[in-house]
């Protein structure tokens, strides 16, 4: 599901304009990142948590080039699923 598929859902289940919704999906990712952005994590009900994490700088092989190269460190995005979603995506596969 894309953006635009994400905003028409949330438009037909909220009864609001797309263009509302699109602003309110726009300002929900906005502070998301911003605290992502200052080092805090959050966490949204029966979905999970977000926390910024630190991967240090590695060695990775570029195919392309054919050469070893060092890739530096960067703060990537954490996700730990709650256990409502795990259970709900687990209950009847298996």
């Amino acid at each position: 599901m894309n953006k635009s598929e994400t905003i028409r859902s949330l438009s037909n289940q909220l009864n609001i304009t797309q263009k509302d919704t699109e602003y309110l999906y726009d300002t929900f990712v906005s502070i998301l990142t911003a605290h992502l952005a200052n080092d805090e994590g959050f966490s949204i009900p029966k979905l999970g948590s977000f926390h910024p994490k630190i991967r240090e700088a590695y060695k990775s092989y570029n195919p392309h080039y054919k050469k070893m190269m060092m890739l530096p460190k960067k703060k990537v995005v954490q996700f730990s699923q709650s256990s409502a979603i795990k259970d709900e995506l687990n209950g009847g596969i298996l």
